[in-house]
């Protein structure tokens, strides 16, 4: 009887990510890197699709595990651990950060039409960072806030409009955020959304001056000088106009507050010339606590009211989402290695993970679309199929999907023995185990 050869059917989210992730360029990239030349069972497309689809996939997120899912795919049941291992070396992790990069520019995003109060926008950009806790012995490379501790911290900007980082960056947990954002062109049209990390008098100046605009919260000891009230309120109400906020603000009992501020800062950083700008304060009242939530803004009061600002920020809640969903779906939290160049390759690894996910959701809105009779039905598959459940059921179905790509590129199904005998051999086989102990070892 003849053999019957495998053939899954077609999947257009196999076709999706093989366009996204080209395997010739994948291959290109790597030949430049002597791993490469010096590794004959080093495939960087099956180790690519191990890696990011490995991530969203299971709760063990070792090397061993990765191996484990390398040999499977790849059929190469002859490869060590000490050579899987070593492969994360500094031009692996150089392999993987120009693979971010150029996804991160080049992506074709989803539906990114902005409604509402965000129609006027370009984009809206959420930029803050989040601490990655690891090993106490990686104080050396990632040096943390508290002593004796280590910490790499994540640098990131999303785009709202698409739900993808349009910058992707790692320092040691005590770098300041605000030292790693950089300003320039890419913020023109733009809405940047900040946090109090980034609460910086020349950024917003930046923002302002290259066409951006932004909204900012306010520290609770600012102390401004209010020049002009821009809503009036009626009766015997309290004038800011040439007031200190501190000096008036406990007295306030309406429901917003929105006038013009004095910001001085450097002209150039450190270089002690100061200017001074104008740029608009809001406040809104939270009844529960009594007290204001305080912006700074560029934004005019004839596009958005207090109550808008307020509103508009909210939005910085995704990026917030999105951290949870790199740590908690794609295993930012299970760093398990005190090796720099394996803890860069992780990080690196959960944002390929992360776009991986994102282009899965970008066909499946398309596919449900067509379903559902309409190809112009986007906005409703984005509500039928929101990001963050995709992600969930990439992380139960990932597996799956890696084996579709790798049938796809050739590769065949393992011999399940073999597989399991490699499996299942001892590293360590001339340990003595309990039992030999017991029945033979010397007594202590």
């Amino acid at each position: 009887m003849a053999a019957v050869s495998y053939e899954p059917p077609d999947s257009v989210i196999v076709d999706r990510i093989k366009r996204a992730f080209p395997s010739d360029e994948l291959r290109e990239r790597a030949r430049a890197t002597n791993l490469v030349q010096r590794e004959r069972k080093f495939d960087t497309v099956a180790l690519f699709y191990t890696l990011s689809l490995g991530f969203a996939a299971g709760s063990d997120r070792s090397i061993q595990a990765f191996l484990e899912r390398f040999v499977e795919m790849a059929d190469c049941d002859e490869l060590a651990y000490p050579t899987f291992h070593g492969w994360f070396s500094p031009a692996f992790v150089a392999l993987l950060r120009e693979i971010l990069d150029d996804a991160i520019e080049n992506l074709e995003p989803g539906q990114t039409d902005l409604s509402g109060r965000l129609e006027r926008f370009r984009d809206v950009l959420i930029v803050d960072a989040s601490i990655i806790s690891l090993y106490q012995d990686a104080t050396d490379v990632y040096a943390a806030t508290g002593e004796d501790q280590a910490g790499v911290k994540l640098h990131l900007t999303e785009s709202l409009s698409t739900g993808l980082p349009t910058r992707f960056q790692t320092t040691d947990a005590k770098t300041q955020e605000r030292s790693q954002l950089p300003t320039g062109e890419w913020v023109a049209g733009a809405l940047v959304l900040l946090d109090l990390g980034f609460y910086d008098f020349w950024l917003f100046d930046r923002i302002d001056q290259n066409d951006g605009w932004f909204v900012s919260r306010v520290k609770d000891d600012a102390n401004f000088e209010i020049v002009e009230e821009l809503r009036t309120w009626r009766g015997n109400s309290i004038s800011l106009e040439g007031e200190s906020l501190q000096d008036v603000l406990d007295d306030l009992q309406r429901q917003e507050i929105d006038a013009r501020i004095t910001l001085s800062f450097d002209r150039k950083r450190g270089s002690g010339v100061s200017t001074t700008r104008t740029f608009r304060l809001v406040g809104v009242l939270n009844e529960d606590s009594g007290e204001y939530h305080l912006y700074v803004t560029n934004l005019a009061r004839d596009n958005y009211h207090a109550p808008d600002i307020a509103q508009l920020y909210r939005a910085r809640w995704e990026i917030e989402l999105l951290f949870k969903e790199l740590k908690s779906r794609f295993g930012l939290d299970e760093i398990n290695t005190t090796d720099p160049y394996i803890i860069e390759a992780l990080i690196i690894v959960a944002a390929l993970s992360l776009l991986m996910s994102r282009v899965i959701v970008d066909e499946l809105r398309k596919l449900d679309a067509k379903r559902q009779g309409s190809d112009d039905d986007a906005a409703a598959s984005s509500t039928r199929l929101p990001r963050r459940r995709c992600s969930h059921a990439l992380e139960r179905h990932a597996h799956l999907v890696q084996l579709y790509l790798m049938v796809d590129l050739g590769y065949e199904l393992p011999d399940l023995d073999e597989l399991l005998l490699w499996s299942s051999r001892d590293p360590n086989p001339h340990r003595p185990r309990l039992r030999e102990q017991v029945e033979s070892g010397e007594f202590w």
